[in-house]
Order: structure tokens, then C-alpha cells, then sequence
């Protein structure tokens, strides 16, 4: 079956090997980020793309950057929790065809994507990671949010509460609003690849 098209995004730092992001089975990953300030509607907008993206055929990989402080929360009283308390670097559980993995090390984005790499993911998304430069989505909530909009590198998107806030912006602006109830005019966007 052939897959949609998407741009694929290029990190100008990364090595070779992440910017072509070439998965298991020669399937090429394509990245998107969906950026803003906390409660700007990142982990809402990530969860519709996932749902279309998916709906639609796409092996979809999502990536969260916690970075409001603190340990990602972890299932209390688990046999690979308990492990990992006890000092392992890696604790693992697997059954009926799910893994999940607790590493104790801290990991560079570009790292985390080669892992990611190692699976056959038509699309990663990646939520956060502002500064990070593949290709995203901002989303503006408020107008002291504004000050994204020069600090961060490849937007090929941005979402807004207030569409008076942004005008002449250099790339489509879609109103949250609206996203909230059909997500399909931002997926199909950033599906359809943006090539400036």
C-alpha cells in the first residue's frame, strides 16, 4: 500500500542518519513538533493528529518532552518500577504484544529519534522540545506568547485562540478554536508537506 506523502523534516545539526530519519523496513519518518507555552492546547492538538494521522492508515510515533520539572510519572508498585528503584539503568516489561521501557540517563532529542527510527513510523510527532529545529507547529495562546514566533526556527504552522493577535505571518494560521472541533485542515497541512 502506498503511504501519503509527507515533508520530511531536517535537523541542519543532526548526523546523516537522523536527518533522513530511515526506519525499519525503509519506511522514511517523517517529524513533526507541535510547540507553544504549557496549557497553549499542545497535548490536545498532539492527540487529534494522533486519532486522524492514524484513522487514516499512518504508523504514528509521539514523542512528549516534560519539561515543567521532574520524573515522567511511572506505574507505582510495578514489578519493572521496583527495579528501577533499585538502581537498574534500563527496566523493561513486556506482554500480550506491549513494551514499555524506563531508561535512567538523560537522552538528547536527536537520540531519542534514532531510537525511534528502529521502528517502521511513517510519522513521528513530537510534542515540545521548542528549540529543537525540525519543522513545527506554535501555538500561540495569548499575545505574551508572541515572543515564539522569533524566538523558534522552521514554523510552518501556527494555532491561536485570538486570530486578531497574528496577521501577515509568513505561514498558514489556524484558528484553535476551530482545530478543536476538526483537526483534518491542520493534519492534511502538515501532511501535504510545506516546501519553504
Amino acid at each position: 500500500m502506498d503511504r501519503p506523502f509527507f515533508i520530511t523534516a531536517v535537523n541542519q545539526n543532526a548526523t546523516t542518519s537522523a536527518k533522513s530519519a530511515n526506519c525499519k523496513d525503509g519506511v522514511i519518518m517523517h517529524i513533526c513538533q507541535i510547540t507553544g507555552y504549557k496549557s497553549s492546547g499542545k497535548t490536545t492538538i498532539m492527540n487529534q493528529l494522533i486519532r486522524y494521522f492514524s484513522g487514516i492508515g499512518l504508523r504514528v510515533g509521539s514523542l512528549k518532552h516534560h519539561g515543567h520539572g521532574g520524573e515522567p510519572d511511572m506505574a507505582e508498585g510495578t514489578d519493572s518500577r521496583q527495579h528501577f528503584e533499585s538502581g537498574s539503568m534500563i527496566s523493561g516489561v513486556e506482554g500480550a504484544g506491549v513494551t514499555q521501557l524506563m531508561l535512567q540517563m538523560p537522552f538528547e532529542l536527536d537520540d531519542l529519534i534514532q531510537m525511534y527510527s528502529k521502528f517502521p513510523l511513517d510519522l513521528l510527532l513530537i510534542e515540545g522540545y521548542k528549540k529543537a529545529d525540525y519543522r513545527k507547529v506554535v501555538l500561540i495562546k495569548n499575545e505574551a506568547d508572541l515572543s515564539l514566533l522569533q524566538e523558534l526556527s522552521n514554523i510552518i504552522a501556527i494555532g491561536t485562540w485570538d486570530m486578531n493577535l497574528l496577521e501577515d505571518r509568513g505561514c498558514p494560521v489556524f484558528d484553535m478554536s476551530n482545530l478543536q472541533e476538526d483537526i483534518s485542515a491542520l493534519a492534511e497541512y502538515i501532511r501535504r508537506g510545506f516546501n519553504g
